[in-house]
């Protein structure tokens, strides 16, 4: 519960809690939001049986690119209207927190679906559901990789030369938005494999494509509204003592 009093305007970014500040609004946010959970605990509670081994797979990717990805791209998207401080930083620990959970997941499908295909005898990224998946699983990797080199509170930025530090921003984001993406086509490929037509039934499957389709759209448009955020908190750190925003930065705002 907030403590600021009816009618008074809050000043200070610190008074506001995270979860105030992370939370859905508007349309576009709730859709990426809801549609993310939704996927994420209907397929598990769908097709998982903890006594086959292949509804490990599709369970642990539902709830890894269909779910925890996309939520952790929406609290990224959110955190770039924080200026700098300590809720900017929380809110880089929980993006961080849901993305290796995210990973850990993927890793998991990735496990099992290779030992169930291992003991059917079939052979392994023979299809491009498979190919799909290598790929969003190799983006994510990379993706980690360089966020925890990004990331400043972990120490490692101070090894990488200050004019690359924005080339190493820029493909951490490019790196997660393609894993996400890949992601997602993987998820839409592999709802109609027969092993998952056979634990759903066709409305349950089409109900996951449209909440795939309905919650990137979402995040598309979040992501949409972010780069404004990100020039506000730019502007406002530049004020504060920090660098100005680039030529390029205010030429795209202007043209928005």
């Amino acid at each position: 519960m907030s403590s600021t009093p009816p009618g008074r305007r809050v000043e200070n970014e610190s008074e506001i809690s995270l979860e105030q500040k992370l939370r859905p609004r508007g349309l576009a946010e709730w859709t990426a939001v809801l549609a993310a959970a939704g996927l994420g605990v209907s397929v598990p509670l769908h097709i998982f049986d903890a006594t086959v081994l292949f509804t490990y797979h599709p369970s642990a990717m539902a709830l890894s690119f269909g779910a925890l990805m996309p939520l952790g791209v929406y609290v990224a998207l959110k955190t770039r209207a924080l200026g700098a401080g300590p809720l900017r930083l929380r809110a880089m620990w929980t993006h961080a927190a849901l993305q290796t959970l995210a990973a850990a997941l993927a890793f998991g499908g990735l496990v099992a679906i290779y030992l169930n295909k291992s003991v059917l005898g079939k052979p392994h990224f023979a299809t491009t559901h498979a190919t799909l998946g290598a790929a969003a699983a190799t983006l994510a990797a990379l993706s980690m990789l360089l966020g925890a080199l990004n990331f400043n509170r972990l120490g490692l930025l101070q090894y990488v030369p200050a004019k690359h530090r924005a080339a190493v921003k820029s493909a951490h984001r490019k790196c997660g938005a393609s894993a996400v993406l890949a992601g997602a086509a993987c998820v839409a490929t592999g709802v109609n494999h027969p092993a998952v037509a056979a634990a759903a039934g066709r409305a349950s499957r089409a109900a996951w494509v449209l909440l795939l389709a309905a919650g990137f759209a979402g995040l598309a448009r979040v992501a949409a509204g972010a780069g404004e955020s990100d020039f506000r908190a730019r502007e406002r750190d530049f004020r504060s003592g920090g660098s100005a925003p680039s030529a390029v930065e205010m030429g795209k705002r202007a043209a928005a």
